[in-house]
C-alpha cells in the first residue's frame, strides 16, 4: 500500500477564489446600489457560491476515491490528547 497523495489542486483553487471574490462583490455592490438590484443579485450569487464550493469539494472526493481504490493507505483520525490527571 502506498501513502495518499495531496493533490495540489492550485489550478481549480485560483479558478473558485476569482469566482468567489466577484460573486461577493457582486453582492455588496448590489446591496449598496439598491434593493431591488439586490433582490436579483443575490439569490443568484449564492446559488453560484454554493455550486462552486459544491463542484471543488465533489473534485476532492473523487481523487480520494480514486487514490483509495487504486490502493492507497486510508487516513487516519488523529489521536485525542489524554487528559493528564491533576
Amino acid at each position: 500500500m502506498t501513502d495518499l497523495i495531496k493533490p495540489k489542486r492550485s489550478f481549480s483553487r485560483i479558478t473558485v477564489i476569482g469566482t468567489l471574490v466577484p460573486a461577493w462583490l457582486a453582492i455588496g455592490w448590489s446591496i449598496w446600489h439598491s434593493v431591488a438590484m439586490a433582490q436579483v443579485v443575490v439569490p443568484l450569487m449564492v446559488v453560484l457560491i454554493a455550486s462552486v464550493i459544491g463542484v471543488y469539494q465533489g473534485v476532492g472526493h473523487f481523487d480520494l476515491r480514486s487514490q483509495l481504490s487504486a490502493g492507497a493507505r486510508p487516513p487516519r483520525a488523529p489521536r485525542a490528547a489524554k487528559a493528564e490527571a491533576g
